[in-house]
């Protein structure tokens, strides 16, 4: 199982005062039912993108491209296509997506099977439970209310109920799946109507938790249900700091490659585990000035890399760390967490930018992270190394529904931020209304 290692980060104050809110919101008398989305909120995957499980196939199927496009690229493209198409259901299903992208690339129908086949096991295998989701789950389930979840997802009903199993989510519970949902208009407001339904009672009498403000928070209080949102982890991981906006812009040509599969698979635990409970962002901290947080993902990932290229400044930043116990844990958390989440794919990797994160914090840390190491290194030092900081460059890592082609290449050449893409977003703007 990957979620038998038990270990301890550190709680905040805040974390605690909004778990007991979210508890008792569960909890109150007049909630008879509590419906989940399942995936973000009680089950999470180890990606810190949408896209890694697809780069993660594209390693075992490397033939299955176009002269265009990738494995990856085929299977996001096959997946927007079909959303565009789709008219009948809340979601597309993966059996959909597959016919789609067997006609672009022109494979057989038995390897278009056996890829459906393969990236419904690889996600089955990948998953686990959200701590803080299981949690009010289970308050859910103790305090006698009805529990119904909600599977926003391309995989058939069996899939899912598998997922559940694995994670620990037993019945009894109600599921429903959106890509058996009949659309309407709106799609969301079509899959909480289902909700409802299966709810048998009030609106007002079921409270909705959910990842999505609009999905999630908006069309649950519109309908006269109560909401809570708790918000996606890796997109917690993306506000607490500057790390996932600084290896995007470092590896701007190839972070979305297989290449750099494995950093992703990094950020992707780093986000699942360290902001399960939603954690606040710390000004002048790319890591919520905790010594353990740094540890996780800055030594975790250097306990993982080639360290033999690094320059003399990243090694006497690299000492400090290895001398601070609460940091040296956090990066053997990580170490353990890697190897036991992808024992099956450890020999694949090749862990190219695992340094990054170190580069990163000796070149551009943020006042209170570099203080964190003082007591570590000569007086000396530290202050070349503080007075040596400048500021790093980052790109956006805030998600968008459709990317084609063309801006993917966009933002890799001029990176969303930038003087030069700055001013082409802006004369492309004035033109839109010439057209």
């Amino acid at each position: 199982m990957n979620n038998d290692l038990k270990i301890t980060i550190p709680i905040t104050k805040e974390q605690c005062e909004l778990s007991e809110r979210m508890t008792e919101n569960v909890r109150a008398s007049d909630i008879k039912a509590v419906s989940f989305e399942v995936f973000g909120t009680l089950v999470n995957t180890p990606f810190s993108g949408s896209s890694d499980l697809f780069l993660l196939m594209e390693k075992e199927f490397p033939e299955v491209r176009t002269a265009k496009s990738s494995f990856s690229d085929l299977r996001i493209e096959s997946e927007a296509d079909a959303k565009r198409k789709n008219k009948d259901k809340c979601s597309v299903t993966v059996s959909r997506i597959y016919e789609i992208l067997a006609k672009k690339s022109k494979i057989s129908d038995e390897l278009r099977d056996a890829l459906i086949k393969r990236e419904c096991d690889m996600a089955v295998s990948l998953v686990f439970p959200r701590g803080f989701g299981k949690k009010l789950f289970d308050t859910a389930a103790e305090s006698g209310k009805k529990t119904i979840l909600l599977a926003n997802s391309v995989y058939p009903r069996d899939v899912i109920v598998r997922m559940l199993g694995l994670c620990g989510y037993k019945p009894p519970y109600e599921l429903i799946v959106t890509n058996e949902v009949e659309c309407g208009e709106n799609r969301s407001e079509s899959a909480f109507n289902a909700v409802i339904q299966k709810g048998n009672l009030a609106a007002k009498q079921l409270l909705h938790i959910g990842g999505d403000v609009a999905a999630d928070v908006e069309t649950p209080i519109m309908k006269g249900a109560k909401a809570l949102l708790l918000p996606d982890t890796a997109a917690s991981m993306n506000r607490s700091g500057r790390l996932s906006g600084y290896l995007r812009a470092a590896r701007i040509y190839d972070y979305d490659t297989a290449e750099f599969l494995p950093l992703h698979l990094a950020l992707g635990l780093y986000a699942a585990y360290v902001f399960d409970i939603p954690r606040n962002k710390v000004m002048h901290s790319d890591f919520c000035a905790n010594p353990y947080i740094l540890g996780f993902i800055v030594y975790g990932c250097c306990k993982l890399a080639d360290i033999s290229g690094l320059d003399d400044n990243c090694r006497s930043v690299l000492a400090a760390l290895e001398d601070y116990p609460e940091i040296r844990r956090g990066g053997e958390d990580l170490n353990e967490l890697f190897k036991r989440h992808f024992e099956s794919y450890l020999g694949q990797f090749s862990y190219n930018g695992f340094t990054l994160p170190l580069e990163m914090l000796a070149k551009h840390g943020g006042s209170v992270d570099v203080g964190l190491l003082k007591a570590h290194m000569p007086e000396k030092f530290h202050k070349k190394w503080k007075d040596g900081i400048t500021d790093a460059v980052t790109v956006s890592t805030e998600k968008r529904t459709e990317q084609n082609r063309l801006e993917k290449l966009a933002d890799r050449m001029f990176p969303p931020g930038t003087k030069v893409r700055n001013m082409a977003d802006g004369v492309l703007f004035k033109m839109k209304g010439k057209f």
